[in-house]
């Protein structure tokens, strides 16, 4: 695949064998997997007597290679110390080796370790990779591209001086011009370099302000129209807007980012997901630009955080009451706080004759000394929490959380009459409908139609499916009765190009928010138990499935 993109002119298997020291039937085999990948990208493959041919403009085939490379790339980009300064390096996969020239790839570095010190311009490591990847296969096109009129024409901008610093590094290392459309490619990388030092705090109204600084204020007035349902604060705003700046520009230069953690994304932050989803249509259409699952999982990070600035606090809150003297006090609060501060949280300190006059809004008390005759439970420790005290109060947090939730919230919104077995249902339509139908049967939705719209436009914008398994789900404004409802098919059915066999519809509304997080804990291990799929595909009715179901959790999952 990157033979082919890489030079212009047609080749044939057998030089395609001979280059990769494999037979001519590997290379066969291959190529059909290759077609395939390189129509996806909408490059169609022409084959005539001369050989194999890519009918793929220059961009098409930058945006290929540069993908192609991503994946392979992966957090090879390390620091080290230089002359007294630390300098990037790197060190690429063996299979990157294979397709770049030693010489090439030393060149590249060399050239911008050079640059970056003369410039001194900052990259982020994807601007970084961005910037070696494009320059490697500039090089390489040049290289295995006979007549510099095959290279792609194009009109000079005006380039910036630290882009006419680089081409000058380059062009002496590497002995050869750099065709105009290479140097207006190196300018965009520049220019994203240029942007990214900008921060919303340095932006000031003056008659000298920076095309940047313009752009950067329409990109966070942007997001503040768009994000105005949630309430945005002022870290989500800075956040995304320096995030979205920067992938607006990587974009328009080609080049998607390669996200490792996206399934992790999709899969344990659903809601920061589905927030980066519906940004999603409103970006693509006002900066012409296709944002795909890795680039909206580094954005569904930015939403995750402000969750999680804004979650409402669970833990279980505790008075400390002691006699012995305030500094006993504060000594045990802060023992309580680093042993159990996930799960409790020391609101006040307070001696044995106020605790018995104030109002007692927490839920827990600890005590130093005996007390009695309060309406709250109370937890008798010595002050310095010995090993023995920590598995009292861990007995009692224990005890507490299960009072709070007897169940995982999962399996009270999971009821046998919102499971479906159809062996008939061959559509992901019908099977939704399906469960719709069901949905509003039990008084969970009201308007069947407009919850099928909805799903059906969430899907347009990403898939839900991971594994055998697809997520349906519509906005908690649309759900009157919060609920979960399962499909089980023994026939996989089509899902937006997967196969799946369970639709689990996840009809949830805000009284629910604070247990999202027990639920997709739940969803994420069913997902990958295949044992208890494989259960499930075997059961005979609705209610078997919700058992079996509970016998599952009941054994731990």
């Amino acid at each position: 695949m990157f033979k082919l993109l890489l030079n212009s002119e047609s080749q044939t298997l057998q030089t395609l064998a001979d280059e990769l020291f494999v037979s001519r039937s590997t290379v066969e085999n291959d190529f059909l997997i290759v077609r395939n990948q390189l129509k996806k990208l909408g490059i169609k493959v022409e084959v005539d007597h001369h050989g194999i041919h890519l009918a793929a403009t220059e961009n098409q085939r930058r945006e290929a290679i540069a993908e192609l490379i991503s994946h392979y790339w992966g957090r090879e980009i390390y620091a080290e110390p230089e002359h007294g300064q630390l300098v990037r390096s790197i060190n690429l996969p063996t299979k990157l080796e294979q397709l770049f020239s030693k010489k090439i790839i030393s060149l590249v570095m060399a050239a911008l370790a050079e640059f970056i010190d003369k410039s001194r311009l900052t990259f982020s490591d994807y601007e970084f990779q961005s910037l070696a990847i494009h320059l490697m296969i500039a090089l390489e096109r040049i290289s295995k591209t006979k007549t510099q009129s095959a290279m792609p024409k194009g009109k000079q901008h005006n380039l910036r001086d630290e882009t006419k610093l680089l081409i000058k590094i380059v062009e002496r290392r590497y002995q050869h011009e750099l065709p105009v459309a290479e140097q207006n490619y190196l300018d965009l990388h520049i220019v994203a370099a240029l942007h990214k030092k900008v921060s919303l705090t340095d932006v000031k109204s003056s008659e000298n302000e920076t095309s940047s600084d313009e752009e950067l204020r329409e990109v966070s007035a942007f997001l503040k129209h768009e994000l105005m349902a949630i309430n945005p604060d002022h870290e989500l705003l800075e956040g995304l807007t320096l995030h979205l700046e920067s992938t607006i520009k990587r974009l328009k230069v080609g080049l998607n980012i390669y996200n490792p953690y996206t399934e992790e994304v999709r899969r344990n932050l659903p809601e920061a997901f589905d927030a980066a989803v519906h940004l999603q249509s409103a970006i693509q259409t006002k900066y012409h630009i296709t944002l795909n699952d890795d680039e909206l999982a580094f954005i569904a990070l930015h939403f995750q955080s402000f969750y999680e600035r804004h979650l409402t606090d669970d833990r279980i809150k505790v008075v400390v009451v002691c006699s012995s003297g305030i500094g006993t006090s504060q000594l045990l609060a802060q023992r309580l706080e680093q042993r159990f501060g996930k799960s409790l949280r020391v609101v006040r300190v307070t001696t044995v004759a106020e605790v018995f006059t104030s109002k007692l809004d927490e839920d827990l008390v600890i005590s130093t000394i005996p007390i009695s005759k309060l309406d709250k439970p109370i937890i008798c420790i010595g002050p310095l929490l010995t090993s023995k005290d920590s598995e009292l109060v861990q007995m009692e947090i224990t005890r507490l959380q299960s009072k709070r939730h007897p169940e995982n919230v999962f399996f009270e919104l999971l009821k046998p009459d919102l499971v479906f077995i159809d062996p008939q249902v061959k559509t992901a339509r019908q099977a939704v409908n399906e469960i719709v139908q069901g949905l509003e049967r039990n008084g969970n939705v009201t308007d069947t139609k407009q919850i099928m719209n909805a799903v059906e436009k969430r899907e347009e914008l990403a898939s839900t499916a991971i594994a055998h398994f697809s997520l349906p789900h519509v906005g908690p404004e649309l759900i009157k009765r919060s609920a979960l409802a399962l499909f089980i098919s023994p026939q996989a059915i089509s899902w937006q190009g997967s196969q799946v066999n369970f639709i689990l519809f996840i009809a949830l509304n805000n009284k629910v928010k604070s247990n999202m997080k027990e639920i997709f804990k739940v969803i994420n291990t069913l997902i990958d138990d295949q044992h208890i799929q494989n259960q499930l595909l075997k059961v005979a009715s609705s209610k078997q499935a919700v058992e079996v179901l509970k016998h599952w959790n009941r054994r731990g999952m």
